[in-house]
């Protein structure tokens, strides 16, 4: 075969593989992960429901629906009915936990509630970013349990970012933020270890940020066994 023709064969598989790669990365939508995210969040609806909370029953309503959307088959607890035997939602998962996010957990509740956020999934950050140190400083400069930019910090109106309930509640708003925006639970995590733009721009996904999701699903599913 002429050498210009296959070195043009291979300069096209390498295309195809780099872009199979961002495929799989961008479109999680309907990952194990994804899915499981959504069965803690109406858990915890149905907890809000069960202890009279008048908005948990719209919002319960509104993730069984985004769950029947991906094809999910929903828990019979999930319908809008009083709470009857404590219900469980195990993945088989298993990690080791840091016991020192019991010292924040009060704090780690009210970021949970005030951005509906699974409290699983702000200790699993924390520990990613952190491991519970609340005065880490990382090599590039990120501050505090969630491991927030100086720049960060200041543009979603955390003064001490090492202070423990400034810092878990503006690292939660943050993770919110990009959670309405990229409606994925692994491009929210793409965006909040590896910036936004990595996202929006369909960049290639770093290999740390990738390491990073991994410890963070990984500890997700140790955390939410505390629930």
């Amino acid at each position: 075969m002429n050498p210009v023709k296959c070195l043009f064969l291979i300069f096209v598989l390498l295309l195809m593989v780099s872009f199979n790669h961002l495929v799989n990365v961008h479109a999680d939508q309907t990952d194990s992960f994804y899915k499981d995210f959504l069965i803690q969040r109406m858990m915890i609806a149905k907890i809000r429901e069960f202890r009279g909370d008048v908005t948990a029953k719209t919002l319960l309503v509104s993730l069984a629906k985004d769950a029947k959307d991906r094809g999910m088959i929903l828990p019979k607890w999930s319908r809008s009915e009083p709470l009857g035997d404590p219900f469980q939602y195990n993945s088989g998962i298993r990690g080791k936990v840091n016991a020192n996010f019991k010292r924040y957990n009060t704090l780690i509740g009210k970021a949970s509630r005030t951005y509906d956020i699974p409290p699983a999934l702000i200790k699993a950050v924390i520990h990613a970013e952190s491991n519970f140190v609340n005065d880490a400083i990382s090599h590039k400069g990120a501050q505090g349990l969630m491991q927030l930019m100086p720049g960060t910090a200041d543009e979603i109106g955390v003064n001490d970012p090492f202070d423990p309930r400034s810092n878990i509640l503006g690292g939660s708003k943050l993770l919110r933020r990009y959670l309405n925006e990229f409606r994925s639970l692994k491009k929210s995590l793409i965006a909040y270890n590896a910036g936004p733009e990595w996202v929006r721009k369909r960049k290639r996904i770093p290999k740390e940020t990738r390491a990073y999701i991994r410890r963070v699903i990984n500890y997700y599913h140790t955390y939410k066994r505390e629930i």
